[in-house]
């Protein structure tokens, strides 16, 4: 029995989730850190979870995306831009996933990472989000560009987690093959 991903729903759910829980976190952070990292480390929790949710449904481990998320989470104090966080981010996860999801043809998945990337980038300058509701808002809007990404990629290209097998099952399936072979 195998436990087949589903990148899309699950890219929209975390994306709906991460809305949600924007406004709340933003403001818990904001007892904490300063300006503009309320807004940076929320998203940078998001970029994570998400990496992480990559890496379940490919073969490389957590391990993999770990320089590219502690870089980025290093650099936030230095950045003052959004434009250059939202670039840092998004090359970030342009990054980690063209070395977890990309295989086979890198020219055309090149494109299209380029396009949701470009993509992202003219929904949030289109929304120019201000207040916390509309950064939930972009955060959304943010992931569902994202989840674009597996409507052009071949999901079955990414690895699938093994259950463990039903034994009866199994024991059918040897049952099978010996009646097969004496027959």
């Amino acid at each position: 029995m195998k436990n087949h991903p589903q990148p899309i729903r699950a890219t929209i759910f975390l994306g709906l989730i991460g809305g949600l829980l924007f406004i709340p976190l933003s403001l818990g952070l904001g007892l904490l850190v300063h300006w503009p990292q309320v807004l940076y480390l929320p998203i940078w929790l998001l970029v994570a979870l998400y990496s992480g949710l990559l890496t379940r449904w490919s073969l490389p481990g957590i391990k993999s995306v770990l320089f590219p998320l502690i870089l980025i989470l290093v650099s936030l104090p230095w950045v003052d831009s959004m434009i250059l966080f939202m670039v840092l981010i998004l090359g970030t996860l342009s990054w980690i996933r063209s070395g977890i999801c990309f295989s086979g043809k890198m020219g055309i998945k090149i494109v299209i990472e380029t396009f949701i990337c470009l993509l992202a980038g003219v929904l949030f300058a289109i929304l120019s989000p201000t207040t916390l509701l509309s950064w939930s808002l972009a955060v959304w809007m943010f992931f569902l560009a994202q989840a674009l990404f597996f409507v052009f990629i071949d999901t079955r290209e990414l690895a699938v987690e093994s259950v463990e097998p039903d034994p009866f099952a199994y024991a059918r399936e040897q049952a099978e093959t010996i009646l097969a072979n004496q027959a």
